[in-house]
C-alpha cells in the first residue's frame, strides 16, 4: 500500500526550542519537532490551540514568524507560517541538530555494530 503525500513541501525533522505567542495568556516554550519553509509541528499541551488559531513563533533566536494552525491532535500542532521561511534560514537550522537518516540512507547501507562499544560518554 502506498501512502499519499498530502504536504506540498517536505518537513525535516529537527529539534529546535520555540516560543509562540497567541495574545491569550502567558507565552509558551515548546520543542519543534520538525520544520519546513511553509510550517512547523510542535509539541504542547494547551488546549486552546486549535485550528484557525493566529501566532507569532520564535524558532530559536529567529522571529517573530507569522502562523496559523492548521491541525491539533493528541498533544501535537502543526502551523502554517503567513510568510514561508527564508531558504538560508531554513538551511541554517537544518545543520544544528542530528541528520534525518531515513533521508539520505537505504535499507542495507549501515555499517554493522562493534561487539564492544567503548565506556565513555560524550
Amino acid at each position: 500500500m502506498r501512502l499519499m503525500q498530502t504536504r506540498k513541501i517536505p518537513r525535516k525533522t529537527i529539534d529546535i526550542p520555540g516560543r509562540y505567542f497567541t495574545g491569550r495568556g502567558a507565552p509558551a516554550d515548546v520543542i519543534v519537532r520538525d520544520l519546513s519553509t511553509g510550517g512547523c509541528r510542535f509539541d504542547t499541551d494547551r488546549p486552546d490551540l486549535v485550528a484557525g488559531t493566529r501566532m507569532q513563533l520564535y524558532l530559536g533566536k529567529s522571529g517573530p514568524h507569522h502562523a496559523i494552525v492548521k491541525w491539533d491532535a493528541k498533544g501535537e500542532v502543526g502551523v502554517t507560517f503567513s510568510v514561508p521561511l527564508d531558504e538560508g534560514l531554513f538551511e541554517g537550522f537544518k545543520s544544528t541538530h542530528v541528520p534525518d537518516l531515513a533521508e539520505n540512507t537505504r535499507a542495507g547501507e549501515f555499517d554493522d555494530m562493534p561487539e564492544h562499544l567503548p565506556n565513555r560518554f560524550c
